[in-house]
């Protein structure tokens, strides 16, 4: 994560890549550049709190649901760690709300990529409903990657959609770097059980 105190909404503005999650009360911005990955913004905004998360669930999911499925255990940990972190810090799961975004999927990709990227977008999903937790805003799938600019105090996500992969090409590269990692990991994850 890098920290910017100049950024051009006259606010703290935080970068995080691939991999990473902040949660805060402060009243700055969240930013990420999306391609495969998927970004979890989660706020409380009588509370003004929220946080955001970025991951790929690696690999695809069978069709007997995420709860049974230890591939999806990836995704679910990762979304706990940040519920964890806004928790912490005084946020309270049962007003939280989400918007997310990203597994998109380059026109040259594979189609078992594209196969798992759908399956990401059913992960995601599924997750939101089990946790019985409102989803305002999606923004899944295409052929694009995604600039998102986050304001933790208000819930709002600006999106860009990046036509110029040069502007981003350190973001393309960590991703690919992350993405390639958790696959070659995947078999260490095993079943979660989730608590009320």
């Amino acid at each position: 994560m890098i920290k910017k105190t100049d950024s051009q909404f006259n606010k703290p503005l935080y970068i995080l890549y691939p991999g990473e999650f902040y949660a805060t009360k402060e009243d700055c911005v969240i930013s990420t550049v999306l391609g495969s990955c998927m970004a979890v913004c989660l706020f409380d905004v009588a509370k003004r709190i929220g946080g955001m998360g970025i991951f790929i669930v690696p690999g695809t999911i069978g069709t007997s649901g995420i709860i049974s499925d230890a591939i999806a255990s990836k995704g679910i940990g990762d979304i706990e760690l940040l519920l964890g972190e806004i928790v912490k810090i005084g946020g309270d799961r049962r007003y939280l709300k989400a918007k997310i975004f990203g597994a998109g999927y380059p026109a040259d990709s594979s189609s078992q990529m594209e196969q798992v990227m759908n399956s990401n977008i059913k992960f995601i999903y599924e997750y939101f409903t089990l946790e019985n937790m409102t989803v305002e805003r999606s923004d899944l799938g295409g052929e694009f990657r995604r600039r998102l600019y986050f304001f933790p105090w208000t819930g709002k996500v600006y999106r860009n959609i990046l036509q110029n992969n040069e502007e981003s090409s350190e973001f393309i590269k960590l991703e690919q770097e992350y993405i390639d990692s958790e696959f070659r990991q995947k078999e260490k994850f095993g079943r979660v059980i989730l608590f009320d």
